[in-house]
């Protein structure tokens, strides 16, 4: 998990983890990276046992987040040095969504001064171990445009046997993508649900319209975008994509990290819609890449 802000620790508290009522029903592989994450969570994250950390990462511990170094032995240094930064921070996780090797957890961390940030964090598992991490995180602000928080809203629904996750996935692409020709509004009308299109974006009312709405807003003022998608996963009702935006009426622009979770109808159509976002400021203390994935199924 993350650890990148001095406001934000760890302590003894509650979680709210997504309940499988069967994992059976998902890949063993999948249901193995399930289980490890979420119990890295609880384990040693909340409960502080950190005896156990090298019961869930691996020897070889590759690190994309810019806050820390590569490696198990960083990892456990950023944790045991922030373990009393916050006595009372209170984490709850509100879905999981996983792949094959990948895993990514959708959670809020509310600090001692009541002050949220909500993350996504997107692990790899090879071996029964986690030996890989992303994530994007974003201060939650006081206001919004729509009425939803962040992170609230249901978990994946992994028995709805009327959903095609790779339709979904060309789905979510497209509406990504959507943003590099604003103008072009065919994605949009075409797999976002005229009936419920449920925001938690704070910038974005609800409703398909007001993404329209929004999409013609870029255009008028000229926005001009270079979308690059750096790994998808889909798992039930729900599609996560991490992609990487340039602005390209920007000189140099280091690019903005983005995560967004949609969650599909049996029709195929988008009801709802999470996302994270992150700027990026190009330091970091390791040398990979925020946005590239390796190459396994």
């Amino acid at each position: 998990m993350s650890i990148k802000s001095a406001a934000i620790g760890f302590a003894m508290c509650l979680l709210a983890a997504p309940s499988f009522a069967d994992l059976s029903t998902i890949d063993k592989q999948t249901s193995n990276a399930i289980k490890l994450a979420e119990g890295f969570y609880q384990d040693v994250l909340m409960y502080r046992n950190l005896n156990n950390f090298e019961k869930y990462i691996g020897d070889t511990y590759i690190q994309h987040a810019p806050a820390y170094g590569d490696g198990p032995v960083e990892l456990m240094k950023a944790i045991a040095g922030e373990l009393a930064s916050d006595p009372s921070v209170n984490i709850d996780i509100y879905r999981t969504i996983a792949e094959g090797p990948y895993v990514a957890i959708h959670s809020v961390w509310t600090a001692s001064d009541k002050s949220q940030y909500v993350y996504v964090d997107i692990w790899r598992e090879e071996n029964g171990k986690l030996v890989e991490h992303w994530d994007h995180y974003q201060k939650i602000p006081a206001l919004s445009a729509n009425k939803n928080t962040m992170y609230q809203g249901p978990e994946v629904n992994i028995y709805d046997s009327n959903q095609d996750i790779e339709r979904n996935r060309k789905r979510a692409i497209s509406i990504i993508k959507s943003f590099d020709n604003p103008a072009n509004k065919i994605a949009v009308k075409k797999y976002v649900s005229d009936e419920t299109y449920i925001q938690h974006n704070p910038e974005v009312p609800d409703g398909k319209d007001a993404l329209l709405g929004y999409l013609d807003y870029l255009h008028k003022n000229d926005a001009n975008y270079s979308t690059q998608i750096a790994k998808t996963i889909a798992m039930g009702d729900m599609v996560l994509v991490h992609s990487k935006q340039i602005d390209l009426n920007k000189k140099d622009d280091l690019g903005t990290g983005y995560i967004d979770i949609f969650r599909f109808n049996h029709d195929g159509l988008i009801v709802e819609h999470w996302d994270v976002v992150e700027t990026q400021t190009g330091k970091s203390k390791n040398k990979n890449s925020v946005f590239s994935y390796p190459k396994v199924p």
